[in-house]
C-alpha cells in the first residue's frame, strides 16, 4: 500500500512505491499487506544493491576465501583450517557474511556460492600439501547444498580435479540442516561419508541437539558453538553445557573443537575438560591465502 500525497507527488511514483511495500509483504510469507515508507525502500535499495554485488562477484568468480586454523590446544600445532567466504564491495570493504549469507539463501544463489568456495578451498589445501604440509580443509555447508541430489558428486569432482586426498576435506553441516529429513539426510551423509571426507556437526548445541538423531548420524567431529565458550567461565549453567558436549562427544568417539577461544583461560579450562582442539582469535583471525601461507611457516603442522 501507498499513499496518495503522503508518498507520492503522481500516479507513477505511487505506483513504484505501492510496488515496493508489496515486495516486502512478499518478503515477510505473502498473505499480508505492507504500508510503505522512505526507510523501507532505501532498505529495498540497499539489499538489491548487495544482491547485485553477490551476483557479480559469483558470476566473476570474485569471491575470497579467509581460513582460521584449527590447533592443538597442548601443542600449539597446527590440525586443520576452516574455510570462511568473504565478499568486497566495489569500493574494496569487506561486507559480513551476516548480512550477505541469508540473501545467498534467500536468493537461491547460496549453490553456487558454496560450490565456489568448495573448489577454492580443495585447490589451497592441495597447495599446502605440495608443500609437504597436511593440513585438512572444512567447508561450511547450506541446507540447500546438502540437500542438493547432485552434491555427492560434484565433491567428487572437486576431489578428482585437485586431486586432493578424501581424508584432508570435511563438511560442515549444522544440526539444522541434518533435522529436515533424517532418513534423507542419513542417506545423504552415507554417499558423501563413502567419498571418505569427514563430516562435522557445526555449532553443536545451538539447534535440536537430539540424541536420538546424533546417534543414527555417522558423523566423525564435534564442534562446540562459540557462544558457550564465551561465557563458560563467567556463566555456571555455560560451563556445564560445555562439559557434557566433551563427554558426550568422547563417548561416541567423535573429534572435539571448540570454537571462539579468545583467552588463556579458557584454552586451559578446555584442556582441563579434555577438549583437545580449538579455534579462535587467540590463535589467529580468519587470514587471507598469503597470510595462512604466513602463518603456517611460524607454526608445527600436526
Amino acid at each position: 500500500m501507498s499513499v496518495f500525497p503522503n508518498d507520492a507527488k503522481d500516479a507513477e511514483e505511487l505506483m513504484r512505491h505501492a510496488d515496493v511495500a508489496m515486495y516486502r509483504a512478499k518478503q515477510e510469507g505473502r498473505n499480508r499487506f505492507s504500508f510503505f515508507s522512505h526507510d523501507l525502500e532505501s532498505s529495498i535499495r540497499e539489499r538489491h544493491q548487495l544482491e547485485t554485488c553477490l551476483r557479480n562477484a559469483i558470476s566473476h568468480d570474485e569471491l575470497f576465501v579467509h581460513y582460521q586454523p584449527k590447533i592443538n590446544l597442548a601443542t600449539n600445532e597446527i590440525v586443520g583450517a576452516e574455510a570462511l567466504v568473504r565478499l568486497v564491495d566495489s569500493e574494496g570493504v569487506f561486507i559480513s557474511p551476516n548480512e550477505f549469507i541469508p540473501l545467498a539463501e534467500e536468493s537461491g544463489l547460496i549453490i553456487r556460492l558454496g560450490n565456489q568456495v568448495l573448489y577454492k578451498a580443495c585447490a589451497e589445501a592441495k597447495s599446502w600439501l605440495d608443500k609437504g604440509c597436511n593440513i585438512p580443509i572444512s567447508v561450511n555447508v547450506a541446507v540447500a547444498q546438502f540437500a542438493d541430489p547432485h552434491f555427492a558428486n560434484i565433491i567428487e569432482k572437486a576431489l578428482h580435479d585437485y586431486q586432493l586426498p578424501a581424508e584432508l576435506l570435511e563438511l560442515e553441516i549444522t544440526e539444522t540442516a541434518l533435522m529436515i529429513d533424517a532418513a534423507e539426510m542419513q542417506t545423504r551423509l552415507y554417499q558423501l561419508k563413502s567419498l571418505g571426507i569427514k563430516i562435522a556437526i557445526d555449532d553443536f548445541g545451538t539447534g535440536y541437539s537430539s540424541l536420538a538423531y546424533l546417534k543414527k548420524f555417522n558423523v566423525d567431529v564435534m564442534k562446540i558453538d562459540m557462544s558457550f565458550i564465551k561465557d563458560m567461565l563467567n556463566n555456571k549453567h555455560d560451563y556445564e553445557i560445555v562439559k557434557t558436549i566433551i563427554s558426550l562427544g568422547q563417548s561416541m568417539g567423535l573429534s572435539l573443537i571448540a570454537e571462539g577461544v579468545e583467552t588463556e583461560e579458557q584454552r586451559q579450562a578446555l584442556l582441563e575438560l579434555d577438549c583437545l582442539m580449538g579455534q579462535g582469535y587467540l590463535f589467529s583471525r580468519p587470514l587471507s591465502a598469503n597470510d595462512f601461507n604466513a602463518f603456517i611457516l611460524q607454526h608445527k603442522v600436526n
